[in-house]
């Protein structure tokens, strides 16, 4: 490793550079990696043995290998890694090296694809294969990014061991998923409940569900609570489809915002009342794992035109495409374009036309593009005026956007209103123009926020708590929504005088899975130098400065790195830059729920040297740090003394919590101790532990040794 300052070779395990002086940045040697949400699974080939006893061992092998690529396939194809192959079962992971926002529906469609791609091995009459597969979702330590593809143990943690045992528990044919699993993939999954089992090896019954087919995604978009908000939002796409529908003259909308915003669930409000003015429905989603599929978003969008007429795609394609006014050499090439895009496809029913696809690529485009251009003048003329949604289209493959973009230019022309949604950032040239109608989400209000959580909870919410959950979550609707549920199952949230109440501090509530793996994904996608900067701001807190993290990091970071994240609306810059913020705190919550323990210690153990070392440092932040930095011998003492300046000056509750975290460190080192400081925080007349009273007797370790200056009514300096 070298001097990110000088580019000094630098000594192992150095603090500081030897050439230049500089602080290093804060990576414990030995433990590179991170913590991180995966969805594990688990496919193990069913009556192996058996196969083996009633056949022969070649042709076993044989079959056995045919089926393991098959699976293999599989997860390669949903962008999953596939740990190692054990006999005749394959271990895979979503989420690691490459975390995307929907790794748990990755995995079940992963599942669903590797059972129904076995049937396709049976043949010359032999029964056909069958697999039981298991999947769980959770936390697990990853391995760093230069691990070795084969290296074992890369991710480690409960989600690998569950899976493993729901594999077992699973029925042939079925596939069985932990209630996080089904959860993380936020509907995409059809699942039915299984009940609870208490597995091996586990405490807490795991609730079990079998997975059963794919939720799409204009069925998914319309479901749960009603619309909150967005009525602005609402009456301008409401104008649009009312313009079409009495004109016949298309016009386009692009709804833009984060994951979670609740685009889609905005778009979907609108279906019954395009119906209802006479206007067919066509929903087109793409997905993050449909980017490399040739044309995806033109197959897709064919059968959910045919899906809605009650037919299939090709012979849909057939009467709209081959008319009677269509000239004979035009319809070579349709049929031809449409038989080239069939066979890279995979899909049947054009094979007869196959002669005709032109040879040159280029050739093959213009064709397709001729051939998507009658298809919707056609389908205009013939069905009628039409929404179109294609959702996600951040997603679009590339072989079908250049279609997108003409349907974009010729919309004027047609009887269509076309409704983009995506993500934010730069937009392709054919929707950035000023014809298209831009319409930006951004958070709900706190009000907003409050009549969602109760739509969500069933019950009002207390208006305070209800600005608290708005800070949380900045109004983003899945937020607001995943963080209820979560706050509801651990009690944190509980009827109280006949509403919801706050009963604990939500900021100390896990970031729910969901979450971690959306608000992760992103994090994941960051540049090396920009993730080091937000996961060292994340141990300092909901606002830093600039020149602490240059600190703890070793150097200043590259205006590039600062306005990356802030294009990434990950930070938001204050006081001319000179103090910096979180966008909100569940960002801030997953960055420092990534970070490996040791990593986690020694960064805060550095910020507390820091603070320290201010002529007028305030003591209850370095208290908190060196709690935080697992170090009791110089934590204790300082929390005893944050405690009792809390107390001075009737702040009882910030004094009783200090006392509990210092009995936290000591935990089972000085039992004696640690029960006189709960029982100082518990106390109603909220005493500092009184020194006349007989108390515990501390010498021997640290830990214990500690307690000891608390115990005498006093403690050191903090900056000795």
């Amino acid at each position: 490793m070298r001097c990110p300052a000088c580019d000094t070779l630098l000594r192992a395990g150095a603090k500081y550079c030897d050439q230049c002086g500089a602080r290093l940045p804060l990576s414990p040697a030995g433990s590179p990696g991170d913590r991180r949400i995966v969805t594990a699974l688990f496919a193990d080939l069913v009556d192996y043995v058996r196969m083996l006893a009633e056949h022969d061992a070649e042709d076993v092998k044989h079959r056995v290998d045919a089926a393991l690529a098959k699976l293999d396939a599989a997860v390669e194809r949903f962008g999953g890694r596939r740990e190692k192959f054990i006999g005749d079962a394959v271990f895979a992971v979503f989420g690691y090296p490459t975390v995307h926002d929907d790794d748990a529906a990755r995995a079940g469609l992963c599942a669903l694809a590797m059972r129904s791609s076995l049937a396709e091995l049976a043949a010359d009459g032999q029964e056909p294969l069958q697999v039981r597969i298991g999947l769980a979702t959770g936390e697990v330590v990853a391995a760093g990014p230069n691990a070795s593809e084969s290296s074992d143990g890369a991710v480690s943690g409960p989600a690998v061991a569950i899976a493993a045992r729901i594999q077992g528990l699973a029925a042939p044919g079925e596939i069985l998923a932990d209630r996080a699993t089904v959860d993380a993939a936020r509907g995409r999954l059809v699942a039915e409940d299984r009940g609870a089992t208490r597995l091996r090896g586990h405490s807490v019954p795991v609730q079990l569900l079998a997975v059963t087919g794919e939720q799409v995604a204009r069925q998914l978009s319309s479901r749960g609570t009603p619309l909150v908000g967005r009525t602005v939002e609402r009456r301008r796409l409401a104008a649009l489809l009312e313009s079409c529908a009495a004109t016949a003259v298309g016009r386009v909308a692009v709804v833009m915002g984060e994951a979670g915003i609740g685009k889609s669930r905005l778009i979907a409000d609108l279906e019954t009342e395009a119906r209802a003015a006479g206007l067919h429905w066509t929903w087109t989603d793409n997905v993050s794992y449909g980017t490399g599929e040739p044309y995806r978003f033109l197959r897709a969008f064919a059968q959910a035109v045919a899906d809605d007429e009650g037919t299939d795609s090709g012979t849909l394609a057939r009467q709209l495409l081959f008319s009677g006014d269509l000239d004979p050499d035009a319809a070579r090439r349709i049929a031809g374009a449409i038989a080239a895009m069939a066979r890279e496809a995979s899909f049947s029913g054009w094979e007869a036309e196959a002669v005709l696809a032109p040879t040159d690529p280029a050739d093959v485009a213009a064709a397709i593009l001729e051939a998507v251009r009658r298809y919707m003048v056609r389908l205009g003329e013939v069905l009628g005026p039409r929404v179109i949604v294609i959702d996600d289209v951040h997603w679009a493959d590339a072989s079908s956007k250049p279609a997108l973009g003409d349907l974009v230019r010729a919309v004027s022309g047609l009887p269509f209103v076309l409704i983009f949604g995506t993500r934010p950032g730069a937009l392709p040239a054919w929707l950035d123009t000023g014809d298209v109608e831009r319409i930006e989400l951004a958070g709900l209000s706190a009000d907003e926020t409050r009549d969602l959580a109760r739509h969500v909870a069933g019950s009002e919410l207390a208006a305070p708590d209800a600005n608290t959950l708005h800070e949380r979550t900045r109004g983003n609707p899945l937020f607001v929504a995943e963080t209820v549920r979560a706050l509801l199952d651990d009690g944190s949230l509980a009827i109280r005088s006949g509403r919801l109440a706050l009963v604990g501090d939500p900021a100390s509530a896990a970031v729910p899975l969901t979450l971690r793996a959306l608000l992760g994904a992103r994090l994941d996608a960051l540049p090396q130098p920009a993730r080091e900067v937000l996961d060292v701001a994340a141990v300092i807190g909901m606002t830093f400065r600039l020149e602490t993290v240059a600190d703890l990091i070793g150097h200043v970071p590259g205006r590039s790195v600062l306005d990356g994240l802030t294009e990434a609306a990950l930070v938001v810059r204050q006081d001319g830059g000179a103090i910096w913020r979180f966008a909100h705190p569940l960002i801030r919550e997953t960055a420092y729920a990534g970070l490996l323990t040791a990593r986690r210690r020694a960064l805060h153990g550095a910020l507390a040297d820091r603070l320290e070392v201010e002529p007028r440092f305030a003591l209850a932040p370095v208290a908190r740090h060196r709690a935080a930095a697992g170090d009791p011998a110089r934590a204790v003492p300082l929390l005893d003394r944050a405690a009792r300046e809390a107390l001075a000056i009737g702040a009882t509750a910030e004094a009783a919590e200090f006392w509990r975290a210092a009995a936290r460190l000591l935990g089972v080192a000085d039992p004696r101790a640690t029960d006189y400081l709960r029982a100082a925080a518990d106390s109603e007349r909220m005493s500092p532990p009184d020194t006349d009273r007989e108390g515990p007797q501390t010498a021997g370790d640290g830990a214990s040794a500690s307690a000891a200056p608390i115990l005498a009514g006093g403690g050191p300096s903090a900056a000795s």
